[in-house]
């Protein structure tokens, strides 16, 4: 099947929909592209990466880089690509004075940064640059399977490094639960769930750790189909210790306040079923280091929610403050959860 070549002037900056008047609002997502206002160190509309990924808006700006929709002119389809950008330490070149010098990234020590050191700080980078390409490569091996987003590409370039992932149409379930009344009902959750978990075990396999798992952090297709994102934060477990801190409180266990702490698969358990309650009762529980000093965290049945006795003690166990009294494997969490193996 021959693919459509596409005037990239006709296409909307905003949702890379075809345009029939290009330079007039998109009628398909309301793009303007008059009216855009380009986040901070973001990319400019137009800009080709790697000679074939033509970058529209920012969909979303985290600790560790940028995500925007892109066009891919090979495959002539509509992608992701996120930027590796630690926010803390990496800047746009705006005075470059060559165009290619504007768009590179470089590093700084910003009041935000955990160091003032040059060199530790670069070093810092070029570590992390390494490990997200590397991560990226791990995670295209499971490319098309359900509940994990697919890779499709990573490479370098502007003195950093872009990962390009298929472009979900959909919802985040953080957005969908709240469209639905703030909660949504058990059947829903746990059915939706299933594959986000036996491919969370099969990353997990891998030596890799999401470490960044929230509601908003999975997405809902329309093919009504729950796909986990954002690996932006992963890492290889046997070399967690190394790893800055990523916090998304509420949903972050206790190990990952601490630069030391003993990560692996069960602190992708806790920020799960912290997902799940949050889905399930519209409540996002307590920071960790709260529930340390006084745990308020009620079980979901105490809090109306209708499961099983079996689906509430998994969730209960998940939970555990301490690591090692929770699940160490997303295995043995779907397990209690669906009565099944994986």
């Amino acid at each position: 099947m021959r693919k459509k070549l596409v005037d990239p002037n006709r296409l909307c900056m905003g949702c890379m929909a075809e345009l029939a008047r290009p330079g007039v609002p998109c009628p398909v997502c309301g793009f303007d592209v008059a009216r855009y206002q380009r986040p901070g160190n973001s990319l400019p509309l137009y800009e080709i990466v790697n000679g074939k990924y033509m970058i529209g808006r920012v969909l979303g700006v985290g600790g560790f880089g940028i995500t925007y929709v892109a066009w891919d002119f090979y495959q002539a389809k509509r992608v992701c690509v996120k930027e590796y950008f630690p926010r803390e330490i990496a800047v746009r070149n705006l005075a470059g004075h060559t165009y290619s010098e504007q768009i590179s990234v470089s590093i700084h020590c910003g009041s935000q940064a955990y160091t003032q050191h040059l060199d530790k700080v670069q070093s810092a980078y070029m570590e992390g640059l390494k490990a997200c390409i590397k991560e990226a490569e791990n995670l295209s091996r499971y490319y098309l399977m359900p509940g994990v987003v697919s890779i499709r590409d990573f490479f370098y370039g502007n003195n950093t490094a872009y990962i390009v992932m298929e472009y979900i149409d959909g919802i985040d379930m953080k957005r969908y639960a709240a469209s639905q009344g703030g909660r949504l009902h058990p059947n829903v959750v746990f059915a939706l769930l299933k594959d986000v978990l036996k491919a969370l075990n099969a990353v997990h396999k891998d030596n890799i750790i999401h470490r960044d798992i929230s509601p908003d952090n999975i997405m809902l297709s329309r093919q009504w189909k729950a796909i986990l994102i954002d690996f932006g934060a992963a890492k290889d477990y046997a070399n967690s210790m190394k790893a800055p801190i990523q916090l998304k409180y509420g949903y972050a266990p206790v190990e990952q306040y601490d630069r030391e702490g003993n990560q692996g698969p069960w602190t992708d358990v806790y920020s799960m079923c912290a997902s799940i309650y949050y889905l399930l009762t519209g409540v996002r529980i307590q920071e960790a280091r709260e529930r340390q000093q006084q745990d308020k965290v009620q079980r979901l049945q105490a809090m109306g929610v209708p499961v099983s006795e079996a689906q509430d003690a998994a969730i209960w166990k998940g939970l555990c403050i301490m690591p090692e009294e929770r699940y160490q494997s997303a295995a043995e969490l779907y397990r209690d959860l669906y009565q099944e193996s994986i």
